[in-house]
């Protein structure tokens, strides 16, 4: 990946973080001379309305503009030049190879955020294919795209490039609104009551249901190393941990938890513990 990166400075790239990024100029290449003909710049910004319908080619768009992913990583497929342009059977079959599967990882969104271990970013990821008028070219390229958003892309309140490590992160990680048991992901910024951090306790089969916080606070306590590594220290005395479940009929069956954060009055917040 690092390879790649490489050669798509040297193939002229633009800035990848500041201004726009776009693709590097290719000057009319013969078909299969260069698998990375117009290629993506890291840092290029898209339109996508969709994250799991890779032959809709999203347009580039300008960073300052409204904007829903940026390219993190580009990489070559190895495919020959006689390979034709995928289907969606022939995506789904694997027909892009190994390549198609590893280019994208969450831990590609952490690598782009610089989140850190615990940080759950309000984030995604997808993958951007050439377009068929690039496969004639000889591109044999897949990038893959950071999205802001949980479920489906929704537009970037900024560069997300670096953004776990700006001044004002609540943009860009994950909380929660709703209760313990039923809850929906939303940007840290918005109204929630638990900001998600990394763990699960172990609950021993056949632990009672934990119906409130007084309940949940036995089990929650394994969730204060977490808590402590992710706020770098000690918890504030208007920080508090809690945990999320399933509902009581799910947990007789499976007890299981995870780790978040929450203020220790009780009640809503619109900021990260981190910031």
């Amino acid at each position: 990946m690092l390879a790649v990166g490489a050669a798509l400075l040297l193939a002229g790239c633009t800035s990848v973080v500041d201004g726009t990024a776009s693709p590097a100029s290719v000057a009319a290449p013969t078909p299969g001379d260069d698998p990375l003909v117009d290629a993506p710049a890291v840092g290029t910004c898209h339109d996508i309305e969709n994250s799991y319908s890779p032959l809709e080619i999203p347009p580039v768009v300008g960073c300052d503009e409204e904007h829903t992913g940026e390219t993190a990583l580009v990489q070559d497929t190895g495919l020959p030049l006689e390979a034709e342009y995928p289907t969606e059977d022939g995506i789904d079959d694997g027909y892009l190879g190994d390549v198609w599967d590893e280019v994208c990882s969450y831990d590609t969104v952490q690598d782009y955020l610089q989140g850190r271990i615990g940080d759950q970013a309000y984030a995604s990821y997808t993958k951007v294919l050439p377009t068929e008028e690039q496969w004639a070219l000889g591109a044999r390229w897949v990038a893959c795209d950071v999205t802001y958003g949980y479920l489906e892309p929704e537009p970037a309140p900024g560069r997300m490039a670096g953004a776990l490590r700006s001044g004002e992160t609540a943009p860009y990680r994950a909380c929660l609104t709703g209760d313990a048991q039923d809850n929906d992901v939303v940007a840290c910024s918005e109204p929630h009551w638990a900001e998600q951090i990394s763990g699960s306790p172990d609950v021993p089969e056949g632990t009672p249901f934990p119906a409130d916080q007084a309940a949940r606070a036995p089990i929650a306590a394994q969730c204060l190393p977490n808590a402590v590594d992710y706020l770098d220290g000690p918890l504030p005395a208007d920080v508090a941990v809690d945990i999320t479940t399933e509902d009581a009929d799910d947990w007789e069956g499976y007890p299981f938890a995870t780790c978040v954060l929450v203020p220790a009055a009780g009640g809503t917040t619109d900021t990260s513990f981190r910031d």
